[in-house]
């Protein structure tokens, strides 16, 4: 279900800033309507804005904090796990790659059995790289997969690590696992290592066994005698390493259960979202590239290669104007973007292309703030707000009137969201009243 066309976007809101400071960009004429700073400075400055603004919102909660923030986390398990070792590897990066097991054939003897599964290296060169697995060949037990990934879920292609090769071991998964463990999987990347409440089967999983929290140190003391299988009964939240020496780079967790499942299940826990940092870059093409190119030095080897893949990038000026696509490849070193076909405006194939010159934006397709759009408002107060104390010309009592109205329509807007009959969402935990059982363990 997409949002209301009326929905602030990141853009949107990074323009607004602009307009009110009086950096917005107005074509080469100066006459275009406002669209985003094509100046790194401005852009940044207004980015900044927008997103500590966001960030002041958030801050600026009730005693018990939004509502809006507290999310389900949804794990699921399972209780398969393919081992084997590497007969040889072929490809080479960046590119499609090929692994060989001929034993695979015996169990998995149709083409695509593997389809969608994750391949993790468990021992030799390769150890700690994974990869999603996109085609199977039953009569040669051969995997394929787009490109290996570091444990920090980087291509091995831009990072320079090793891929698998011939003797090495490895763990097949039909979800992503932490290192093919079928005890161990990761968690969304906005949350922030703290369960807001009780961990409990899914709905129609048939299990009336209750699953606790508990910490980290006891698992692995079970888990160090004998990895017993069973319907988990203990989870755990810990923070997420990669298999190889060097530290993560991201703040990601992962959850690990006791006994290891024996079957494929469902968990689901409340949690309260963390929130990131919104994107977007803007600039001025310095030269475009046949048909489907376009390049901008002023970002050379500022991003990684494919950090833009899959954002949709649009021209908002000059050469092109109105013409956007999805991006299919970027390399950093040349700033380049790569796209299949340039679309109108109207999404009909074979729009104008970019010429040298032309000003594009490029960010995330959906690229909302997490509020929702009931808080819309509200954000663009909070921003124009931020955006008062951070720029000297602007003059507009922005500041006051996000605390002194929107603020107070936000407390409202949040305590709507609450059913009637739970009451007030400020007077702390309440408390079910029906007759409920818990297990009773014996030693």
């Amino acid at each position: 279900m997409s949002e209301p066309t009326g929905a602030l976007t990141f853009e949107s809101l990074v323009r607004r800033v602009a307009e009110e400071a009086g950096i917005s960009y107005h074509g080469s004429t100066g006459q275009e309507r406002p669209n985003v700073p094509i100046d790194a400075h401005d852009l940044f400055k207004c980015k900044q804005v927008v997103n500590d603004g966001i960030r002041m919102f958030i801050a600026d909660a009730p005693a018990n904090g939004w509502r809006w923030m507290r999310r389900i986390a949804s794990v699921t398990m399972t209780a398969t796990r393919i081992t084997g070792t590497v007969d040889s590897v072929s490809g080479t990066a960046p590119g499609t790659y090929t692994l060989v097991d001929a034993t695979l054939t015996a169990s998995y003897d149709t083409d695509d059995d593997l389809l969608n599964y994750y391949i993790y290296i468990l021992t030799g060169t390769g150890i700690g790289c994974y990869a999603k697995i996109t085609g199977y060949t039953a009569i040669s037990g051969t995997i394929t997969v787009a490109d290996w990934l570091d444990s920090n879920g980087n291509a091995i292609a831009h990072t320079g690590g090793a891929v698998p090769v011939a003797t090495d071991t490895f763990a097949i998964t039909p979800v992503e696992t932490v290192g093919g463990d079928i005890a161990r999987y990761p968690l969304p990347e906005n949350f922030g290592g703290d369960p807001a409440g009780r961990i409990e089967y899914a709905s129609s999983t048939n299990h009336a066994s209750i699953i606790d929290w508990c910490d980290e140190s006891y698992i692995r003391a079970r888990r160090s005698v004998s990895v017993i299988t069973g319907y988990p009964r203990h989870a755990a939240i810990r923070p997420l390493e990669p298999v190889t020496s060097s530290a993560s780079a991201k703040r990601r967790f992962e959850i690990i259960f006791d006994p290891q499942p024996v079957a494929a299940d469902t968990v689901e826990f409340p949690y309260t979202l963390h929130f990131d940092d919104l994107q977007l870059e803007a600039g001025d093409a310095s030269s475009v590239s046949g048909t489907t190119g376009l390049l901008d030095t002023a970002l050379n080897a500022l991003y990684p290669d494919d950090y833009f893949n899959g954002w949709k990038i649009k021209i908002v000026s000059g050469t092109g104007k109105n013409s956007y696509a999805n991006v299919d490849d970027y390399t950093g070193g040349t700033a380049q973007f790569d796209v299949v076909d340039w679309l109108f405006i109207s999404g009909a194939v074979g729009g104008t292309d970019p010429a040298a010159s032309s000003v594009y934006v490029v960010e995330p397709v959906n690229n909302l703030h997490p509020a929702g759009y009931r808080f819309d408002e509200i954000i663009l107060a909070a921003c124009m707000a931020k955006a008062e104390m951070e720029f000297e010309d602007i003059a507009g009592n922005y500041v006051e009137q996000y605390h002194k109205k929107s603020l107070t329509e936000a407390f409202r807007i949040d305590a709507r969201s609450a059913p009637r009959q739970l009451g007030s969402m400020n007077l702390g935990e309440r408390h079910a009243r029906e007759r409920t059982w818990t297990d009773v363990e014996y030693n």
